[in-house]
């Protein structure tokens, strides 16, 4: 009975892993297909004459990319688990794709603890979240320069209506804290997210906060990169202004793996307008970014979970009740 049990649990693991591989690959099939702001023939076109040797740099930039959040990981979890980078990365990128299907990749918070013994879930989730705010730190200190110089150097300006639903996002957004920050549910996971928090010491702290702005550094300048092959006639400080003010202003609203890249295309098309670039290598490069950072990683991710065997026992009676 135990074995046909055990049989029953694998069956189950397999086809879960399966599902999500193939949900992954017919999502990826879509955006490059079914895309109505940008054809096949217009992406393909514009791609064809890069060389080799350019789509190296790429994928070394995104490996790059990827190896700064594994070292970052590695350092978060040391307090409860001593990793080796190989495993950092292992976790990453089969938790990223999970994760990816969920709006702002929130699965996430649900997918790195199973790495984990059961005990140390609720730390795991912190560390987490501390992880992704150092992260979300550097997009907004990168993100404030951005629109400080994308104001100062370019046709951009806030109109009576935007400056309007400016103000009314502000307020909606300082009212919800409030009335989050008196929930005792609230006050409770936030004391413990400062338990959590002080665990590291100054030094670590720094580490990750610069592990955080070295990988922005690292895909920011990827999209600027990828913008010279295409030939896009901007300077570097208008390209880099637009590329932080994007970023900045997508990690602001929430978005799932489908949209993602639709999403921080429209805005990126409407930021670099201001300087009279086209909508069509905007939205190449776009896309292109969004191949080598978040669908290559997660088909490697989901083909790396066919590797992995969790620490928690699966009751599959328990699943059918």
């Amino acid at each position: 009975m135990r074995r046909i049990h055990h049989k029953s649990k694998q069956l189950f693991l397999l086809l879960l892993k399966v599902a999500l591989l193939s949900a992954i690959c017919f999502f990826i099939y879509y955006k490059l297909t079914k895309n109505n702001e940008l054809s096949w023939a217009n992406f393909s076109s514009q791609l064809q004459h890069i060389q080799f040797e350019d789509f190296s740099f790429l994928l070394i930039l995104s490996v790059l990319n990827w190896s700064l959040e594994a070292l970052k990981w590695k350092k978060l979890v040391h307090k409860i688990e001593s990793i080796t980078f190989k495993q950092s990365a292992f976790q990453l990128l089969s938790s990223h794709a999970i994760a990816i299907l969920t709006p702002n990749r929130i699965g996430e918070y649900g997918a790195k603890p199973i790495f984990f013994n059961n005990k140390y879930w609720k730390t795991i989730v912190l560390y987490n979240f501390f992880g992704n705010m150092s992260q979300l730190l550097a997009t907004i200190f990168f993100g404030l320069i951005g629109i400080f110089f994308l104001m100062n150097n370019s046709t951009f300006h806030f109109n009576f209506i935007s400056i309007q639903n400016l103000i009314i996002t502000f307020l909606l957004v300082f009212v919800s804290f409030l009335l989050l920050w008196k929930s005792s549910c609230f006050q409770n996971n936030f004391s413990q997210l400062k338990q959590a928090f002080f665990q590291f010491s100054l030094k670590d702290k720094s580490k990750i906060l610069g592990l955080s702005i070295a990988r922005y550094l690292v895909f920011s300048h990827q999209f600027y990169f990828l913008l010279l092959l295409l030939n896009v006639e901007i300077s570097y400080i208008e390209a880099m202004s637009c590329i932080f003010s994007m970023y900045f202003l997508a990690s602001v609203f929430p978005s799932v793996f489908i949209l993602d890249a639709v999403f921080k295309g429209g805005i990126a098309v409407w930021l670099f307008s201001f300087y009279a670039v086209e909508a069509l290598p905007v939205l190449v490069v776009s896309l292109t970014m969004w191949l080598f950072n978040f669908a290559f990683p997660a088909i490697t991710g989901s083909l790396l979970l066919f590797k992995f065997q969790p620490r928690f026992q699966l009751n599959i009676s328990k699943l059918w009740k």
